[in-house]
C-alpha cells in the first residue's frame, strides 16, 4: 500500500491582513497630505495632532501630523485584520490587486503635481 500524501494548505489570511493594512496606512497618509494641503484649518489640525506626541514637531510641521495618522491607520487596521483573516485561507490575488490599487491612489495623492491640481 502507498501512503497518501497529504498536503497541508498553509493559511494566507495574515498575509493579506498586513498586505491591506500597510495599503489603509499609506491611503490615510496620502488623504491627510490632500486636506493639509487643501485646507488650512485641516493642515493646523494635523498639526496639532503630531505635535501632541512627537517632541519637535513645529521644526517638521505638519507632516509629524500625517505620520501619526498613518501610524494610527496601518496599527488599527493591522489589528482589526489579522485577527479577522488569520484563521483564513483567501485568494491572495484579489487582495494584491486591491493593494496596488489603493497604492496608486496612495501615491497620486502624495505627488505633488496631481496635488497642485486640485487647488
Amino acid at each position: 500500500m502507498e501512503k497518501e500524501k497529504q498536503t497541508r494548505v498553509k493559511k494566507n489570511g495574515q498575509a493579506a491582513a498586513a498586505m491591506m493594512a500597510a495599503m489603509i496606512g499609506l491611503l490615510s497618509l496620502g488623504i491627510s497630505n490632500l486636506a493639509s494641503t487643501l485646507s488650512k484649518d485641516s493642515k493646523q489640525i494635523i498639526h496639532e495632532f503630531g505635535k501632541a506626541w512627537i517632541p519637535g514637531a513645529d521644526a517638521i510641521g505638519p507632516y509629524s501630523g500625517k505620520e501619526s495618522i498613518m501610524l494610527l491607520g496601518w496599527g488599527i487596521s493591522w489589528l482589526i485584520l489579522y485577527f479577522v483573516l488569520r484563521n483564513r485561507q483567501v485568494h491572495l490575488s484579489k487582495f494584491t490587486l486591491i493593494f496596488i490599487i489603493g497604492m496608486a491612489l496612495a501615491t497620486l495623492f502624495v505627488w505633488s503635481p496631481f496635488v497642485d491640481l486640485l487647488k
